[in-house]
């Protein structure tokens, strides 16, 4: 049957029709929620977008709302109850209040919300003046002996900490340790020419080292490597160290060098290394004295240079043009030494 059809019938033919069809406590449902649920079993097997069109986007919405709480949520009581409600009317100019059910009256009530429970009912009675079922409950809940019903209790929270429990501290109230018992060295670039370092040696390791390689001692060492355009150049900087766990500020570094740091046991024979950190860039001092003059396209197989017969190459060479003259017109431009270190530019050019 269609809504219209459902529509035209009294409420006891209604209930009858929604026993029928295994609607559960049919009898305090109001003639909107007896449609709906009529509505829900006659048309879903057959044809859903019939359905929808049907019960209307509210109805559409209840089911999303009632499968989120069943599932997300695990309440199959609360969802079965949102599938209950049912969806109001087509309002008129004017947008109508919430549609009133004895559902939603036995929700404010087990809440304690005395007051809308009986406000709720009696908007049900003023729709539909034969539902005993919301006149009886309004009855109960005018009396004056009625007792509302303690609010009810939510489940504890997991993390939550027992009552007698103190409250927790929060991290930063502690202070740092010293060490933490692990073989680590850090750096991290400070400037162009300055790299901080930290260091840290477990006290087995140091056992260890001393039994077996005895004489030697611990050093921080730095791999300083400077790009050139005749190679690379370079420098190893040790420097000894008292401490299992320290820092120290590298400082002089050649500007735009790669540094690694290594923290390590050395002896007159050989270095060896406990713990280092990548290889670090410095900062660059300024900006590249020279500039790119040849261009290339990145492709998955690497890199290629741009063809003249490239449809992006004459707009690309206007610009390099452009690039080349006000290069050209820098007062006191002059080429770079033939040794000077390399820019960040050139070497991303040459990798």
């Amino acid at each position: 049957m269609e809504r219209v059809d459902l529509e035209a019938l009294d409420r006891d033919t209604l209930i009858g029709k929604a026993e029928g069809a295994g609607v559960s406590r049919a009898r305090i449902l109001t003639r909107p929620e007896l449609i709906d649920e009529l509505l829900l079993r006659t048309a879903r097997p057959k044809d859903p977008s019939r359905l929808a069109r049907a019960r209307g986007f509210f109805g559409v919405a209840r089911d999303l709302l009632a499968r989120v709480v069943e599932k997300g949520l695990h309440l199959p009581d609360a969802a079965e109850r949102i599938r209950s409600i049912a969806p109001p009317p087509a309002p008129p100019a004017r947008a109508a209040a919430a549609l009133p059910t004895v559902t939603l009256a036995e929700i404010y009530a087990t809440q304690g919300h005395k007051d809308r429970a009986v406000e709720t009912l009696r908007r049900v009675l003023d729709r539909e003046p034969d539902h005993s079922a919301a006149r009886a409950l309004l009855a109960q809940l005018e009396d004056t002996a009625y007792v509302p019903p303690p609010p009810p209790k939510l489940p504890p929270e997991e993390d939550a900490p027992p009552p007698s429990a103190p409250p927790p501290r929060m991290r930063d109230d502690e202070p740092l340790p010293s060490k933490y018992d692990v073989d680590e060295c850090v750096a991290i670039p400070v400037d162009p020419s300055t790299l901080f370092v930290y260091w840290e040696v477990k006290d087995a390791t140091v056992g260890h080292l001393v039994k077996s390689r005895p004489g030697g001692a611990m050093v921080l060492r730095l791999v300083v490597l400077v790009p050139t355009w005749d190679g690379p150049r370079t420098q190893i900087r040790d420097h000894e160290v008292l401490a299992q766990n320290g820092d120290y500020f590298a400082r002089g570094l050649p500007i735009g060098s790669i540094v690694r740091a290594a923290i390590g046991w050395r002896t007159t024979a050989s270095f060896l290394s406990i713990a280092q950190s990548p290889a670090l860039e410095t900062p660059p001092g300024a900006p590249s004295p020279i500039s790119a003059d040849v261009l290339v396209r990145w492709t998955p197989k690497g890199t290629a240079r741009i063809a003249p017969d490239d449809p992006d190459a004459p707009t690309i060479t206007h610009a390099l043009e452009i690039a080349r003259a006000k290069l050209s017109a820098a007062a006191g431009a002059s080429p770079p030494p033939h040794d000077a270190p390399l820019g960040s530019s050139d070497r991303l050019s040459l990798s």
